[in-house]
């Protein structure tokens, strides 16, 4: 049986590999039509490839799912329009150890697939950030909110060398608000925050008072590194951030769903991938056995997009009806699951 695993796995590898460099080179493509802009405002045509390609990680992670599922359609239907799987049937070898040789195979990129998302594509996606705010002259763009105590503080962005940009701090008691501080920028030095020409705006009296100044220690309890979660989409953040900072959110009292959804998803991609992979199998064997190569492509296409769509939908949703995000992102799996079934049970 050693031979049958490795013969069927010789072909989904190759498929996978295939449809991983067409999606991945059509999507660089279009990313790089994208950053052209940039060259006639002062970037070199180096700084612009260096961004694109320290990307790559977070962009396999992000379509492996997809890849592994038409990659899969491609591979066993080309086994199934060689008559190659109707003879290992023939021969006595049951659907369910065919399935077991395929899962098998795509195991290869689940786990390689886990490994990128989490110890790779992290890092690689920040210095990417940081590449692209350098030949931009931008700083990133992503802004976030903390709360200490009575105070709810929004920064605008953060630069790539750590240092907060527009930072404005709302002070309320007993709901009520006392004091509006607005800082040009926020600097972290000798293990404490310091805010940098700066103005508060306070009422004293039924008199609305305005005062500027130079320099101010700010007392806050956040950490310089958490400002590399903070500065980027959470889905591409690695688990151990996700975590680290929806508790710190959440001990500050502020919305941490996105993260805690994010969280969710990358948990649960390895078995939403071999969902996927289930889903392939039953088409294959089903009602797609005799069809060209080009529907089958078609068909993982378009599950595929409903599958992301139904996660995408779910997740949020989530917070709104005030369902578990685990629940969110784990029915669309179970469907999977259940329309895999059925489909291989009728093909018997």
């Amino acid at each position: 049986m050693r031979l049958l695993d490795l013969y069927i796995a010789r072909h989904i590898w190759a498929a996978v590999a295939i449809v991983l460099l067409i999606i991945l080179g059509l999507d660089l493509l279009t990313v790089l039509g994208s950053e052209l802009d940039a060259l006639n405002k002062g970037a070199s045509f180096k700084q612009v490839l260096s961004y694109i390609a320290l990307t790559v990680p977070r962009r396999v992670y992000e379509f492996m799912p997809l890849t592994v599922l038409v990659g899969c359609l491609v591979g066993l239907g080309a086994l199934a329009n060689n008559s190659e799987l109707t003879v290992m049937r023939a021969a006595g070898i049951s659907l369910r150890r065919i399935v077991w040789s395929v899962m098998q195979a795509v195991s290869v990129f689940v786990i390689a697939a886990a490994i990128l998302g989490e110890f790779v594509a992290p890092v690689s996606q920040q210095m990417a950030e940081v590449e692209q705010s350098q030949y931009k002259g931008v700083e990133s763009t992503k802004g976030f909110w903390l709360r200490e105590g009575n105070d709810y503080i929004f920064v605008r962005s953060v630069r790539s060398d750590g240092v907060l940009q527009g930072v404005s701090r709302y002070r309320f008691v007993d709901q009520n608000w006392q004091q509006t501080l607005m800082a040009e920028k926020g600097v972290y030095e000798d293990q404490q925050w310091t805010l940098k020409q700066l103005q508060k705006v306070w009422v004293e009296n039924q008199e609305v008072i305005q005062q500027g100044q130079k320099t101010m220690l700010w007392p806050v309890s956040l950490k310089p590194n958490l400002l590399s979660i903070l500065s980027m989409d959470p889905q591409h953040l690695a688990i151990d951030d996700l975590v680290q900072y929806s508790a710190y959110l959440n001990q500050s009292g502020l919305e941490a769903a996105p993260y805690e959804l994010a969280f969710w998803k990358k948990i649960l991609q390895p078995l939403a991938t071999l969902a996927l992979v289930f889903v392939a199998i039953s088409f294959v064997f089903g009602s797609t056995r005799s069809v060209t190569l080009g529907q089958r492509v078609l068909v993982g296409v378009l599950v595929g997009l409903a599958f992301n769509y139904a996660q995408e939908v779910l997740g949020p949703a989530s917070s709104v009806f005030g369902f578990t995000p685990l629940l969110a992102y784990l029915i669309p799996i179970l469907v999977c699951v259940a329309g895999g079934a059925w489909l291989l049970r009728k093909a018997g």
